[in-house]
């Protein structure tokens, strides 16, 4: 999957028992995940996110990301991170985050 991503992201691997099991993808503010569908729900903790999200927001005061209109899992999980939504079109729904419900910022 990160072969996909285009020049100048940068990747953070999320490993659990030695294994890469997804990743974290950023460049400038925005912020984007991939994770193994084998690991659903069981990939990510909140000192990961925390980690993760910490410099972005020392540095920017606010991330965002970008989820497909049609994939509703994505969407629930960044609402429930706490992303709101700033707009969408046919493709993409926007999302801003000033401070994620699941990591101690």
């Amino acid at each position: 999957m990160r072969e996909l991503l285009p020049e100048g992201w940068a990747v953070i691997d999320v490993i659990r028992e030695g294994e890469v099991v997804g990743f974290f993808c950023t460049k400038g503010n925005e912020i984007h995940c991939w994770r193994e569908a084998s690991h659903a729900g069981r990939w990510l903790t909140r000192q990961d996110i925390e980690r993760l999200t910490r410099p972005l927001f020392e540095q920017y005061g606010h991330i965002t990301t970008k989820v497909r209109a049609n994939n509703a899992t994505g969407q629930r999980f960044v609402t429930r991170l706490g992303f709101v939504e700033t707009r969408r079109d046919e493709h993409l729904i926007h999302y801003e985050c000033k401070r994620l419900r699941h990591a101690r910022l």
